[in-house]
This record gives C-alpha cells, structure tokens and sequence, in this order.
C-alpha cells in the first residue's frame, strides 16, 4: 500500500463525489489492505476519468516500489486495470484546465501500461502517441510502446512509424525523443532498424549513441557492426552511459570466469566467436549448443557463462528461445558440480573451480529445484574458495525457497556458514537464506545467532527476527539485546539502526543517546515518544519526563519536543503549541542549572542538559529578557564547546526576534568574539549573532572586533559593518582594513573579505 501518494497527473483534481473522495483519501492514508483495495477498485471502475486516472497512477506507483522491495497488492488487478487503460485511451485527450495538463487521461493509461502493455494495444498506443502534446504524455506512451513490440512477433508497422515520429519530432525534448528509439529495440523488423540507422545520422549525441546501441542488439549487429564502430571511435569521451554500452558491445561479452583461458581447437574458438559477435540467430544456436555439449571444460563453462549473463545470449536473442535452454543447461550444470573444482591454470583469471562457479550461476539462472538439494549440499561441504562457497549459499536459497519441507542436511550445512568462524564472510548470507527461506523453523537458528559473541552475525540475526511475522514473538529478547548494543557501532551500522528502530521504535533522542531510564514508568513513557500509540498517550508521556526533575528524562523530553525527527504529532502546529508553555519553562529552569556531568550522557559530554534546553529555547522562538541572561550564563561557563556553539546559534536566533538587545548579551558575545583563546568558527559565530541585533546595539562590539589579530574574526565584523547605514559610518575603518587584507585569490581568504572588498567597490560605482 502507498501512503501519501495523491496521484501523478491528477494533484490539482479534487473529486466531488463523495464516495470517489472518500475511496480516494483510503488510498492516499490507508487503513487497511482490505480497505484499501476496495478503495482503488471504487476509483478503478467509476467511470469517472479523473477517478480511474487516480487509480492508475496508483497502481504504476505501488508496482514502482515494489521494484525497491515493497509490495504491489494491487498487482493482481492487471487484467482490469488494463481494460480501464484502454478505455482512457479511445476517449479523446482531456483538455488543459488549471489542475491538469493536457492529456492527463492519456498519460496515466500509459504510465499503467508501462510494463503491462500487450500486442493488441499497438494501435491505441499509436493513436495516442500521434495525438500526444505533453512530454509526460510522450514518455509513458513509449515506454509502454517498447512493451507492446516486445510481446509482439511480428510489430506493428503503426506503433513503429508513431514511435519513430516522436524520436525526430524537433518540439519533444531529446530525452524523450532518446526514449522512443529506446523504445524500438525491441522491434526487429526493417521498419525500426531504418530508424536507428537515420538516428545515427542525428547532430545531437543522445540520439546517436541511442540508435548505434539498438543497432547493436539482437540480429542487427553483425550488419551494422562496422557502423557502428567508424561512431563510437568518433565519439569524446564523456558521450554519457549509452556510448559506453555501446562500446562495451563492440568489446563483446567473453564470459565471467574463463577470460584468460584458451579453448584447445578452431570449431570451439569459431563458436565462442560466434558466441560473442553473431552473424545470425541460427548461427548463435548452433554456436552455443557446440560449446554447451563439448567435451571441454572451458567450452562448458563459457556455454554456461552466456546462458547466464544478461549480455550473453539475452542480448542477442529473445528470452523466451533462451530459458528454452534451461533443461539442458541444468543438466550440463548438474554434470559439472559433480566433477571435481577445475585448476587454477585452466582459468587463470579465477583459479581454482571456475567451472563450478559458471555451473552454479547457470543453476540459480534456470532455477534450482528440491532435486538439487543433496548436490548444492555436497558443493558447500567441500567448497574451498569463497567465490563458490557465496554462490552455492545463493543456489541453496533457490532450492530451499522450492520446497515445502525443508531437506535437514541442507539446513545444517547452512547453518553452519553462520556459525563457524572460519566462515564468517559468509554470515549475512546465511542468514538471510534460512531467514527468507524457512519460516518458522528459521527461529531456533536465528535465536542461536543474536546470542553470538560474533557482532556482525548478532545484528544480521536481530534483523530477521525484528520482521513482520517474527519480531512479536521475540520483541523481549530483542529489547534486552539493542538496550546493551554499543553506542558506536562500526560495522553493520544500518542493519542495527534498523533493528532499534523496529523494537524500540523511532529517534531515542538528540543529546542522550546511549542511555536508558532506570525509572521503568519513565522508561515506558520515553518507549512511547519513540512508538506513539495515540496523541493523548504522547502528551501525557512527554509531560511526565519533562515533569519528572530527572536530568536525562527532561532531556530526552525536551530532544523529542525540538527535533524534526521527535514524536510524530508534534508536526502539528496546534499540538506543539499546547506544550509551548510548559518546554519553555522546563529549558529555562534547566538552563539555571550546572552543567549535567559528562558520565550522564557519555556521547555527548558534560553540558548535554544545556544543549537540550538551548534547542527547545530556540525552536520556541524565546525571546525574552531572562532568555538572554541565561544565555549570558551559559556562555560564561560553557566547558563544552559544543554548549557554546548552540547557545551562539540560540542568541542569534533570540536577537533577530528581538526589538531590543539586551546589553548584558550584546557585551558577553562581543568577549566570545575577541576571545583569542577560543576557536576562530566559534569567534565567528558570535560576530554573526550580533550582526542580527536591532538596530545599533551591537555596531561598538563589531567595531572593536575588527582590530582583533585574526583575519577572519575582522573580516567577519568588517562584514556585519556593511549593513544598512553602517557602511556610511565606517566607510574609512572599512577601506583600511581591505586595503592591509591579501589580495585574491590569495589563499586562504575568509568569504567575508571578499564581500567587503566587493561591496565597498559596488558603493563606489
């Protein structure tokens, strides 16, 4: 389900029918898979277009993400949601109007047919395609253009010719018109081959690289090799991505882990020729059974090599005649695992086993089976490169993903990559094969694994275990387990972010991470800012910590009130508001207090308590008078630079607000200022809190900041001076400091020099 989501072509569109807008808001804010579907089913078969539009782009969204592994639950609507496409598609082009484009209709059948599109739709594609003004028109109609000609054996003289309008049709975009020559690779008629041959021809690169790449596939590169050729070595460098496929093409697809091996007789080097640069598809077929059936292991290998391999036989010839190979290939495949590992001098290039690597790559391609259980278990076993060891990890995931029982031998000896130290550049694997493969009887295993003293193969275990289906069942193990984990992690550093963000919840906090709340009704009250259950239920947990008068509860509480990524419903203005009050004095009598000690939260130092309060101070927009004495305060005793940097942030913020500046404040930042001892950035930082003082409460401070030694703290102040009517004033001290400064491009020259420089000569003029 996609939360979120309002449409691709329909934002502006708002439905009036009151069923069709509730069914869409379900779609945009899903309550459940149920409803959901009902809802995308209401908006499919309406019979309303903007409502059925909506429904399409939804249906291309979620089969979008589920690219990235989410999941598609509307995939099972294809055959209805292809009938609604084509029902868009004879309508005429809906008009422009201030919330659509034109031809938004058109563009969202398109964009659904995109990879669903079939032979019989060439005609409606076309019809489109002639009439299409928008450019988001004219992609989606190409893509699901290459669709149809892909599923269609004979192509459409129609789809081609509109296809090939588009891609010299001066008023589209070259990106578009690059689509639509993309769009004819998979037509293999005269027709489509003329217009990449023309496309060559073209003075824009795009269009050139594009036509001399889908020259090079299927039985159009032995014709047009040479062209080709006599192209791409006129080619710069930089022609983009399609030149270089293009050049890869022209280099040939040798194999994977047989480059450097020499096949002992001409016919079987005729063959791998023919293999790598086909005459015809006759050819390539006998090329390729005469290296599949050899007696020679390299020929084998390099057969299997180029089943396997998208720029192998798949780039010449249609899938459907290659996976035609797969009972051969499995059992060319099979013969070879049960021959011993290959030597290393007959692959140098791979060494030792290269035939069982192309062997297991050929296996997974075609598709291992239960049958394959007791070989992949007798390869694991005696595997003694890692190579063959990771891809018969990946041939046992097929194999035990095929079968409803597990086979135990298999499961055992996959077990132990994860267990044996030996192994252990093979635990993620492991794991994630008896973790998606098993089910349930991947538990015990996993359980084994989180209690390893092995830290990688414990935060891969904690992962499987903290999915949907198994992280209920062992959310206390789990809990007990990230609450010990180490605060810097230096490996698997996402896959344990991951995991505590699954059992514990969102951000822990800003300034305290790494501890936990001994207090348990504290501890659950900060669970729940990390997992709101409900608005009342956050409100009442961020009351009881900033209530509680423990330093690192009121801390986490006051993180959770400032940061972007704290408890959800204080997005809310209204919601954030309702605290407002109560945050800003709970920061203010925090700021009153001593700097909490550096052991309350050890990755943040002495002052996180400050830190906390300081950002809640500045988010609210706090402004009044003991808001600056506490700063004042604060910057005194700040031990901890990183307090000092937020309380200059915090001030800065404070005397933008401000119509007076309170002179206490104003004095103390211009002290940071000419302070030599402290770091020039954080000197810096207070000059550019005062250049935001009212009127001309900090103009002294900055004038004296300017005969301070440091080039960048008198650039910094020269700057501030340059404002309004100060330039007038100071015209005289500011001309003599750019003319002691270095000039450009000196190195080293601070930014703000260089803007005094520029607008003294600007006021000149």
């Amino acid at each position: 389900m996609v939360a979120g989501f309002h449409s691709f072509h329909w934002r502006g569109c708002e439905l009036r029918d009151d069923e069709l807008r509730c069914a869409h808001e379900e779609l945009a804010d899903p309550t459940g898979k149920d409803a959901y579907l009902s809802a995308f089913r209401t908006l499919l078969h309406s019979g309303h277009t903007a409502a059925a539009g909506i429904a399409l782009d939804h249906f291309q969204y979620s089969g979008a993400l589920s690219r990235f592994g989410g999941e598609s639950v509307v995939e099972q609507y294809a055959p209805e949601v292809l009938a609604v496409a084509r029902g868009l598609l004879r309508q005429p082009p809906t008009p422009e109007d201030d919330s659509t484009a034109a031809g938004a209709n058109h563009a969202s059948a398109l964009n659904a047919m995109m990879n669903i599109a079939e032979a019989a739709d060439a005609d409606l594609i076309a019809d489109a395609l002639a009439c299409a003004t928008e450019e988001n028109v004219v992609s989606a109609g190409c893509s699901a253009a290459g669709t149809a000609l892909a599923a269609d054996a004979e192509e459409s003289p129609r789809l081609v010719a509109a296809v090939g309008s588009v891609a010299f049709d001066a008023r589209f975009d070259v990106r578009e018109r690059a689509q639509a020559l993309s769009a004819l690779f998979a037509a293999q008629g005269p027709q489509a081959t003329d217009l990449l041959v023309r496309a060559t021809g073209s003075s824009e690169i795009e269009l050139q690289t594009e036509g001399a790449l889908g020259l090079t596939v299927h039985s159009r590169f032995h014709a047009h090799r040479a062209h080709v050729e006599r192209l791409a070595a006129a080619w710069p460098r930089d022609a983009g991505y399609r030149a270089d496929l293009v050049r890869e093409a022209l280099t040939g697809f040798h194999s994977h882990h047989w480059i450097d091996a020499v096949l002992p007789s001409p016919e079987l080097r005729d063959a791998h020729a023919e293999l790598m640069f086909p005459t015809g598809e006759d050819a390539c077929h006998r090329a390729f059974r005469t290296l599949l059936h050899s007696t020679h292991t390299v020929a084998v290998g390099i057969a299997l090599d180029h089943f396997e391999d998208a720029d192998g036989l798949r780039h010449f010839l249609d899938s459907d005649e290659v996976d035609a190979y797969a009972p051969e290939v499995l059992a060319r495949a099979r013969e070879v695992l049960r021959r011993p590992p290959s030597p290393p001098e007959l692959s140098p290039a791979t060494a030792a086993a290269a035939n069982h690597l192309s062997a297991l790559r050929a296996i997974r391609k075609a598709g291992a089976d239960a049958s394959d259980t007791g070989l992949v278990a007798d390869v694991l076993e005696r595997a003694t490169t890692d190579d063959v060891r990771d891809a018969a990890l990946w041939v046992a995931y097929g194999v035990l993903k095929s079968t409803g029982t597990p086979d135990r031998r298999l499961v055992d000896v996959v077990s132990r990559f994860v267990f044996d130290p030996s192994l252990d550049s093979h635990h993620a694997t492991a794991l994630r094969v008896l973790g998606e493969t098993l089910g349930p009887e991947a538990n015990p295993i996993l359980v084994r694994a989180v209690r390893s003293d092995n830290w990688d193969v414990q935060v891969h275990a904690a992962w499987r275990l903290s999915r949907p289906g198994r992280i209920e069942e062992h959310r206390e193990l789990l809990e007990e387990l990230v609450e010990g984990w180490p605060l810097r992690i230096t490996s698997s550093r996402h896959h344990a972010e991951w995991v505590t963000e699954a059992v514990l919840g969102g951000m822990h906090s800003v300034f305290w991470k790494g501890t936990r709340l001994t207090d348990p009704e504290l501890y659950r009250a900060h669970r729940e800012l990390r997992a709101p259950s409900g608005a009342d239920a956050s409100h009442r947990a961020l009351r009881m910590l900033l209530r509680s008068g423990q330093p690192v509860a009121v801390g986490i509480a006051l993180d959770h009130w400032h940061d972007d990524n704290g408890i959800e419903w204080l997005e809310e203005e209204e919601a954030c508001a309702a605290e407002e009050a109560e945050v800003l004095a709970t920061a203010r009598e925090v700021l009153r207090q001593h700097p909490s000690p550096a052991e309350l939260s050890p990755a943040t130092g002495a002052g996180a308590n400050h830190l906390s309060a300081l950002n809640a101070l500045r988010v609210a927009g706090a402004s009044a008078p003991e808001d600056a004495a506490a700063l004042v305060t604060v910057l005194e005793c700040a031990a901890n630079p990183h307090v000092r940097d937020e309380a200059l942030r915090t001030a800065a913020s404070l005397l933008e607000d401000a119509d007076t500046a309170d002179p206490r404040l104003v004095g103390m930042l211009g002290a940071v200022a000419r302070d030599e001892s402290l770091a020039v950035g954080t000197r810096t930082k207070a000059l550019r809190a005062l250049a935001e003082a009212p009127g001309d409460a900090a103009t002294e401070e900055l004038v004296r900041a300017t005969g301070c030694e440091a080039l960048a703290v008198q650039a910094e102040a020269a700057y501030a001076l340059t404002a309004g009517h100060r330039t007038a004033d100071h015209r005289d001290l500011l001309a003599a400091l750019v003319a002691r400064w270095p000039e450009e491009p000196e190195e080293d020259v601070p930014w703000a020099a260089r803007l005094v420089r520029e607008h003294l000569a600007a006021a000149q003029e």
